[in-house]
């Protein structure tokens, strides 16, 4: 029996003769307190109209110009992109322009927004990491909050489940340290929204309400309509249709009270209410709302709402007997999921793929999804990334435990209900805190292994680099590694000409240009791109750009172990230098490679006592 399971055993035979008799029932979630508060923080707030808004552009100037312009993306994102990006644009020109930081900031995260809802996620994190280390950043708590919030999304989407709630933990933290309530309003918005990928409804009906508490004391009007509807689509998984078309009801019903939310919301509802209808076997009140959703998702180039969207008319399809068109629609929602990376997308439908071509005899296609299922499965689910998770929700139980305690604590009116909530709470704490250590040191063992590992071959290949080194010194006219003998994809000559010039721009390190590409080292070259892709494919047995990023990674272990200096500058330096273009795609490449992140890399050498400055082997 596993440590884990032994563990959360004894917990249970402690606790339950103890206090689970006079522990009454969860009651369930009382949501009509929180629509009345809605309605009446609508009715009592008043909105700036447009006009109003467009004059305050026109007559302002310098700080306040840019402030209108951004108050004016705020007004037209859920409604139309294209025109929230015109004087977003404006708002980053004037900012920059006048040295104004905050402006700046906040529009260069304005963009990279727009960049999430159009699917280019790897934009979209580029433009978050400038904002993120900026130095003014740490000024602004709210571009810090939605800049953090953003990013967590983005990893939601792209399934990167452990870090986007590590990331959302981690502002959560922030913010109850601060008692920042914005900071606080956004955390709870990321958690609720990866829960809610994650299938786990119940947990992200809790957060979403946590958020909303803070959204009602804030006043922010801006995003309660997107709370309604994320109200009503875990009301519709935890209490059936019927409840969450009620909510839905309360939507359209403020909606009428207020300016409409926008395409971007309004996008959304339609989805989600289609959903309903489809588990309802209304088939065409679900695609009339599918029909709407997808319109406004195109005209309005909504690419990540694409994937979901196809994926529900797949469905209405199937449930409608017609295979054929719903085949169709699955394949449009894989080719939009992967076109933006949605993993979890790409998951679901390749699962109903493999089903349904399994039905339709198409036995290769079968295969071909079932394996690619298992393989997103596996990538999303990782052993490292589901101890991660483990560890993170460990951190946060016992953080809220303790604060029940201390609460307990003051309001308790006996000295023996302090003793017996006291006494639950180390078992819990011991408990948790014993699964999320005994985790941790698994994957730090996991960790010093492949560091180990890494630092051995990493020394081996410098001693080898030197050691050639040495050998051209004292001869010369040496000639360079010919290519390998497993030739007939084209001609010897051609192919030993395209090698011997490859290997002397290695040597000269040509893979520290970030620009560097396949074209451009095949003008260098001055060859064809063709010739050039089969030479690295045969003979250096790699695509591209995993065959640069392993040149850059060796390049960089070298110069880790032997310059300290270098060693302990920022990362983001090492990224550049090394030829990378940004942090995320410098710590991917190095973790696909050795299995460690860069930082823990550096960590460990830094610790070692040993010099790593290196030493030739001397001669036998």
């Amino acid at each position: 029996m596993s440590l884990n399971r032994r563990l959360i055993i004894l917990l249970f035979l402690f606790i339950a003769p103890v206090y689970c008799q006079k522990r009454p029932p969860t009651p369930p979630i009382e949501l009509e307190s929180y629509f009345k508060e809605i309605k009446k923080l609508v009715d009592d707030q008043s909105f700036p109209s447009l006009e109003s808004l467009l004059e305050k552009r026109k007559r302002s100037s310098g700080e306040e110009r840019v402030d209108a312009c951004l108050e004016l993306y705020t007004h037209y994102i859920f409604k139309s992109t294209e025109t929230a990006k015109k004087y977003n644009d404006e708002a980053s020109e004037l900012a920059t322009t006048i040295g104004y930081d905050k402006g700046y900031l906040r529009s260069s995260l304005n963009q990279a927004f727009i960049f999430f809802v159009q699917g280019e996620f790897e934009r979209a994190m580029d433009i978050i990491d400038n904002v993120e280390t900026n130095d003014k950043c740490e000024f602004f708590s709210n571009i810090e909050a939605d800049s953090e919030t953003l990013k967590s999304y983005i990893f939601t989407e792209r399934g990167e489940y452990d870090l986007a709630y590590e990331t959302a933990l981690n502002l959560l933290e922030k913010g109850e340290s601060l008692k920042n309530h914005y900071c606080l309003m956004r955390a709870y918005s990321a958690i609720s929204h990866f829960y809610l990928r994650l299938g786990e409804y119940d947990k992200a009906l809790e957060n979403c309400l946590k958020g909303l508490d803070y959204i009602l004391e804030l006043k922010e009007v801006r995003f309660i309509f997107a709370k309604i509807d994320e109200i009503a689509r875990m009301t519709h998984k935890l209490e059936g249709g019927k409840k969450a078309l009620e909510i839905y009801d309360f939507y359209l019903e403020l909606e009428k009270s207020v300016e409409s939310p926008g395409s971007y919301i309004q996008s959304v509802v339609y989805m989600n209410i289609a959903s309903i209808y489809i588990e309802e076997y209304e088939f065409e009140k679900a695609e009339d709302f599918l029909h709407k959703a997808l319109d406004l998702i195109d005209s309005n180039n909504y690419r990540f709402r694409k994937p979901r969207v196809h994926l529900l008319i797949a469905n209405l399809h199937l449930k409608q007997g017609d295979s054929l068109s719903a085949e169709k629609d699955y394949y449009e929602a894989y080719n939009a999921a992967k076109s933006i990376k949605a993993f979890d997308v790409i998951k679901e439908v390749s699962r109903s793929l493999s089903a349904l071509n399994g039905a339709m005899g198409n036995t290769k296609e079968a295969a071909f999804f079932s394996n690619l299922y298992i393989s997103v499965s596996d990538s999303l689910f990782s052993t490292e990334s589901e101890q991660r998770l483990k560890i993170l929700e460990a951190r946060r139980r016992i953080s809220e435990i303790s604060k029940q305690k201390e609460i307990l604590e003051l309001k308790s009116e006996s000295q023996e209900e302090r003793y017996r909530f006291m006494t639950i709470i180390f078992i819990l704490t011991l408990a948790l805190g014993s699964i999320a250590t005994y985790s941790y040191f698994r994957v730090i063992k996991k960790n010093k292994l492949l560091y180990s590992r890494t630092k051995e071959l990493a020394v081996e290949k410098l001693n080898q680099k030197k050691m050639v080194a040495m050998e051209k010194v004292k001869n010369p006219s040496g000639q360079i590694v010919k290519a390998s003998s497993g030739g007939g994809y084209m001609d010897e000559d051609i192919k030993e000409i395209i090698l011997t010039k490859l290997n002397r721009l290695e040597e000269e390190a040509f893979f520290l240009n970030s620009k560097c590409s396949l074209r451009s080292l095949s003008e260098i070259l001055q060859t064809n791109q063709k010739y050039l892709s089969q030479v690295i494919n045969h003979e250096k047995k790699s695509n591209f750009n995993n065959y640069i990023n392993e040149l850059r990674i060796n390049y960089l272990l070298n110069r880790l172990l032997e310059d300290k200096e270098y060693r302990n500058s920022k990362l983001s330096y090492i990224a550049t230098t090394s030829g990378f273009n940004n942090l995320n795609t410098f710590y991917s490449a190095f973790k696909k490679r050795l299995g460690i992140l860069p930082s823990y890399f550096i960590e460990k050498l830094n610790e070692e006592d040993e010099s790593f400055i290196w030493r030739p082997k001397s001669n036998p």
